[in-house]
């Protein structure tokens, strides 16, 4: 973007002719050439970074308060700029995806934009910047000449997926999933059901799980799952030793899908995706060929060998959806097999309930052996205690070392809230 079409957009000139390489709203990540945007929060103001942004090399920046810099551009409020450019670029996109619920919309995103840049150009959310800073800022810096914008939108109340969506406006909104998650702030799972829900107010098509159809009422939807009646429908899904193979049925017709992932709920995220080609009129056929290829980023699954030992790295974060879907998945592979959780954060009153079904759960797997971390994991330790080879540790350390002290082939799954910082246990391993 030209600085000089930011300028015009806001209603001012500038004599700059220089091109703005990004918009960034850490001066600590500023480089040549970028644009700063200062957002002034409740425990810090941007502005006061300002000097520091352009010694840097920041071609300009907004500020609420007027500044004699010739790449000053004064503005009523940062935030709202921000939002205006990411605006005025979004309308340059030939469409917008929108993804949004409780579990999935990680790997959902990034299978979409890995399988529609063989059709468009992409560009997709980076990172987690998915929230009311995170996805104005992710607006503002699509590249010029993408077609094809890949949005994951975040919710921790209800009103936050109203919000985002009316500043992307995207025609295509996936729903991966509705679960306990966030229920601390959304006040209870009947507002997770109705915030997640709002991503289908609005936009051509809702890509949904056929599970909740009865919860929404939306003029057009795909629908995924595994239940009869289901647009795309996920006949089977089973782990093998290359990672995760199944069966999905699309119209009247049969694939055969095998992904370097191990991960059962994968098959879900690719029914959403499958509902987006559908929607879009794709063949599958090349898709599932390149499928073969796919592997999931740090953090989401990734998998890590050490000596011995396979890592099972989903570390970023945790909700009882995803942690169900983590028991079953390392239920069904090989050899001797480990689960380490730590707590699952924002579950608010239905925090003890969820910790202790864990407990049950892996109770009733072919799990070996069980490790927990965090004040909540403590429920799930007493529902196992005597009954299965179970560990509590309150030091990441010592669980590192329990987990390399292994002589035999192993397995093991690591994951936790963000909060928890699982992967902290990871690097320990790795650097034994």
């Amino acid at each position: 973007m030209e600085i000089k079409e930011l300028f015009n957009l806001f209603g001012k000139k500038t004599s700059q002719n220089s091109r703005i390489k990004k918009f960034k709203i850490d001066s600590r990540q500023i480089e040549k050439g970028d644009f700063f945007v200062p957002i002034k929060g409740s425990r810090y103001d941007g502005h006061l970074f300002i000097k520091d942004a352009i010694k840097k090399g920041a071609v300009g920046f907004f500020t609420q308060k007027k500044d004699p810099h010739p790449g000053s551009l004064h503005v009523r409020s940062t935030l709202e700029a921000l939002i205006k450019v990411g605006k005025h670029k979004r309308k340059k996109l030939s469409f917008a995806i929108g993804i949004t619920g409780t579990s999935g919309k990680t790997t959902t995103k990034e299978l979409l934009d890995f399988v529609l840049s063989d059709h468009f150009k992409t560009y997709s959310t980076p990172g987690n910047l998915n929230n009311e800073i995170g996805h104005p800022l992710t607006l503002a810096n699509i590249p010029e000449g993408t077609q094809a914008g890949i949005f994951e939108l975040g919710a921790g109340k209800i009103g936050d997926i109203s919000y985002l969506v009316s500043i992307s406006k995207p025609e295509i909104r996936v729903l991966t999933s509705v679960g306990y998650g966030h229920t601390e702030k959304f006040g209870s799972f009947e507002n997770v059901i109705r915030g997640k829900g709002e991503i289908l107010e609005g936009g051509d098509v809702g890509i949904i799980p056929y599970c909740v159809k009865d919860f929404y009422q939306h003029k057009n939807v795909i629908t995924f799952g595994s239940e009869e009646g289901s647009d795309i429908k996920i006949l089977s899904v089973n782990i093998n030793d290359n990672g995760t193979e199944g069966i999905i049925q699309i119209g009247k017709k049969s694939y055969r899908v095998e992904m370097p992932v191990f991960n059962m709920a994968v098959f879900n995220n690719l029914g959403a995706v499958f509902g987006v080609l559908q929607y879009l009129e794709i063949d599958p056929e090349k898709t599932i060929e390149k499928l073969r290829l796919f592997y999931l980023p740090e953090g989401r699954g990734k998998v890590i060998r050490q000596k011995n030992i396979t890592i099972i790295d989903d570390s970023y974060n945790a909700n009882p959806l995803s942690v169900e879907n983590a028991i079953k998945t390392l239920s069904m592979m090989k050899g001797k097999k480990i689960i380490v959780l730590g707590d699952m954060l924002e579950l608010g009153v239905y925090s003890i309930q969820k910790h202790k079904e864990v407990g049950k759960l892996i109770q009733n797997s072919s799990i070996d052996t069980a490790v927990f971390y965090g004040e909540q994991m403590r429920y799930a330790y007493e529902i196992l205690k005597g009954k299965k080879d179970v560990y509590y540790f309150e030091q990441k350390r010592d669980i590192a070392d329990f987990i390399s002290s292994q002589k035999e082939k192993t397995t093991v799954w690591i994951k936790g809230s963000r909060g928890m910082k699982m992967e902290q246990i990871i690097h320990q391993i790795v650097q034994d």
